[in-house]
């Protein structure tokens, strides 16, 4: 073996430092996406233990899950489009010409990093203005308001970034991204 993964997503870096570093930190928001939802899916499981199983509740479960819950969704999706691993409509896309494809696939990608780099601009100002004042969730448990929203610009950041890599690098849409289970050519 040569080390080439032929799983390898299409796009990725092999010897740019600058893209190496970008990945490192795309798959680290994923490692953390990861251990969150294993987190989500404990604090659940003991909650439900405790209500039914020893009639106590537990205080702020439900509100540190949702809080989690948006962490997984900024922190994975920009591991998630350099896989592309994300939902296609491949029925409508597959019935189009290389050409088209590859014009609307340039044409997404930098419309997605255009809307994400709108969440950047206006999410880190909302995080800055809920510091500045003090805002607090008004729920079981009152942790500052920036907590929650300080993922979206920083996921929204790598998000936006992936897509521009995503229309500059990609190859030609119409090529398999993974090489055939089967083994025929």
């Amino acid at each position: 073996m040569t080390g080439d993964s032929t799983d390898q997503a299409p796009g990725r870096p092999r010897g740019n430092p600058a893209l190496r570093i970008f990945d490192l930190f795309v798959d680290g928001g994923a490692v953390l996406a990861a251990v969150l939802l294993i987190a989500v899916m404990l604090a659940t499981t003991i909650k439900i233990v405790f209500r039914y199983g020893l009639r106590e509740g537990l205080v702020g479960v439900d509100q540190i899950s949702g809080t989690m819950l948006l962490y997984i969704t900024f922190l994975g999706a920009a591991w998630v489009l350099r896989r592309e691993e994300h939902v296609t409509i491949d029925l409508l896309v597959g019935a189009l010409s290389t050409q088209t494809r590859r014009r609307l696939h340039i044409l997404s990608s930098i419309l997605g990093a255009l809307i994400c780099f709108c969440l950047v601009l206006f999410g880190t100002l909302e995080v800055v203005a809920s510091l500045q004042k003090g805002i607090r969730i008004a729920a079981e448990i009152e942790i500052p308001r920036a907590v929650n929203l300080a993922v979206i610009p920083l996921g929204s950041l790598f998000l936006g970034l992936q897509f521009l890599r995503r229309a500059w690098l990609w190859p030609d849409p119409a090529e398999p991204r993974h090489a055939p289970a089967t083994g025929q050519d």
